[in-house]
């Protein structure tokens, strides 16, 4: 027991050093949306954004920024479903495999680009190195440079009063180039002296008393930017319990440090431009929530051995952190989780901000923030305030919207695949432990989180094209909502002094844990009662 508390408490210290270090250039980048502080670095952007005709004077409001975003965003969609359809024309190295179907290369195209990964296939049976390669690892880094990308428009609104919030193109190079892949570059090789493989082989063919296939292929790179940029789809159908995508105990431990420092990074960013204690009180209300999310998981309904590889509890802790960042990534099947364990899965993906995925997890927090803040001044009767600006009932009302889309895209279709018989003709019977199969399937959707228990088995016209959707609005739509907010406060008066009712401090930090927990806990709960509480 004390072992493992020592080995938790190093990757969260470890975490957090690197995110505190991680939040000074994210600060930097933020702050400096135009010219940078740094000559070498303004001449490396000045001549990217000439080659690609950007013009990085030109800042835009939220709707010009979400527009940006989704254009990307689609053209990308669209290459990925037509070259995964036609991907037995298209790859140009290692053996050609047949191509997909138009509903699951769409499903993995909108999967994949909104940072779910979602995988309704088996990827080493399924998919070619060319496909792995120009597809699936491409997309993860357009997917979680988006949303990086989003959180910097997200902050600027809050920092100054402007109708704008910055150019997303240059928001997105940035992100990429400056952050996202320099650091996965330094973690392939990392987990390539770990003993993760990265080759061109597409399989090796072994000869003993059985004939084996052992598949390979550029499993490292893939893995590196899966787990920094909180994706989750792994190059394997089993993912991370595979053991070349995750080798040893320390590659474990390693691949949860990867998940944690972009979201841990932003509140610490945030602290440095608007108060290093606003700030500290944000890493607070993260971690305290974690250690709720992690007891409930590991603790209360312990089960037998899980993992003979890593032990239960590193087994447990990895598909915790993976959960609560939306990764979605497990080296360990759901199927042998307690009914504890997944409703801890369950209410992290509920919540998305303890402390969520790359970018969008700390968007989140603030819908919490807002909507605590309203509730607070409603009970003492005081005009909620933020950082010297009021919240009017505009940003109350888009904030429940953002609050209230989540429950609506898990629980309609959960209702329609029971009730038409779609999850019957996949899963056989309709129990609580199916049901509870189906909600996670729609809450990993809408959450962009992707971990699921139907894995290929989903691979159906319905459940493809009904996560597609859920996963396509459950991305998209909070962002351009929250984006608004952004703008909303971006255009506020300011005054200075005491706030009504103090955001920084260890009581603040208490009442937004309790609210964020209450608020989910009141949304979900009865159908979290007629799923794995009723196993």
């Amino acid at each position: 027991m004390l072992i493992h508390l020592i080995q938790t408490v190093i990757v969260m210290a470890i975490s957090i050093l690197v995110a505190y270090l991680l939040s000074k250039p994210i600060a930097t980048f933020i702050k400096y949306e135009k010219d940078l502080p740094y000559n070498n670095l303004n001449k490396i952007e000045n001549f990217l954004f000439k080659f690609l005709g950007i013009n990085k004077e030109n800042s835009m409001n939220y709707k010009e920024y979400l527009l940006s975003l989704l254009s990307l965003n689609i053209i990308f969609i669209i290459f990925d479903t037509i070259f995964l359809m036609f991907q037995n024309h298209l790859s140009f190295i290692g053996p050609s495999y047949k191509g997909l179907s138009f509903d699951l290369a769409f499903n993995t195209a909108i999967s994949f680009i909104t940072n779910t990964n979602l995988q309704h296939y088996i990827g080493e049976t399924t998919l070619s190195l060319a496909s792995q390669m120009l597809v699936i690892i491409t997309t993860m880094f357009i997917g979680s440079s988006t949303g990086l990308a989003s959180s910097f428009a997200f902050i600027r609104g809050f920092i100054r009063k402007s109708n704008s919030l910055g150019n997303f193109y240059v928001d997105f190079i940035r992100s990429l180039i400056f952050l996202i892949l320099p650091i996965s570059i330094i973690s392939s090789i990392l987990l390539i002296f770990m003993g993760v493989p990265q080759n061109f082989n597409p399989f090796y063919t072994v000869n003993s008393f059985t004939h084996q296939i052992i598949y390979s292929g550029p499993i490292a790179s893939l893995e590196s930017i899966k787990l920094l940029g909180n994706n989750g789809g792994g190059f394997f159908g089993s993912n991370s319990a595979n053991l070349f995508e995750d080798p040893s105990n320390l590659s474990n431990y390693f691949e949860m440090f990867l998940m944690l420092v972009f979201p841990l990074s932003l509140p610490l960013a945030f602290g440095r431009i608007l108060g290093k204690k606003r700030g500290y009180t944000l890493l607070g209300t993260i971690l305290i929530s974690m250690i709720i999310i992690i007891i409930m998981a590991e603790f209360i309904k312990p089960v037998g051995v899980i993992s003979y590889r890593f032990g239960n509890y590193s087994a447990i802790l990895f598909n915790s952190v993976s959960m609560l960042t939306n990764t979605g990534a497990v080296d360990t099947s759901l199927t042998a989780m307690s009914f504890s364990a997944i409703i801890a899965f369950l209410f992290s993906m509920f919540i998305q901000s303890i402390p969520g995925a790359i970018g969008l997890g700390f968007m989140y927090l603030f819908v919490y923030i807002i909507l605590t803040l309203f509730i607070l001044g409603l009970m003492v009767g005081k005009m909620p305030e933020f950082i010297g600006m009021k919240i009017n009932p505009r940003d109350v009302r888009l904030s429940v919207l953002v609050f209230l889309t989540h429950p609506l895209i898990i629980l309609i279709p959960t209702a329609l695949a029971l009730t038409m018989g779609y999850a019957y003709h996949v899963l056989g019977s309709i129990n609580s432990y199916t049901y509870t199969e189906v909600l996670y399937e729609f809450t990993s959707a809408a959450a962009n989180n992707g971990s699921s228990y139907l894995g290929y088995i989903g691979n159906t016209v319905f459940f493809n094209i009904s996560t597609a959707i859920v996963m396509f609005i459950g991305r998209y739509l909070p962002i351009g909502l929250m984006l608004a907010i952004s703008q909303s406060f971006s255009m506020k008066d300011r005054k200075k002094g005491l706030e009504p009712l103090p955001t920084e401090g260890f009581l603040f930090l208490a009442i937004l844990v309790f609210m964020i927990f209450l608020l989910v806990v009141l949304t979900f709960i009865p159908f979290v009662i007629i799923g794995p509480l009723s196993w």
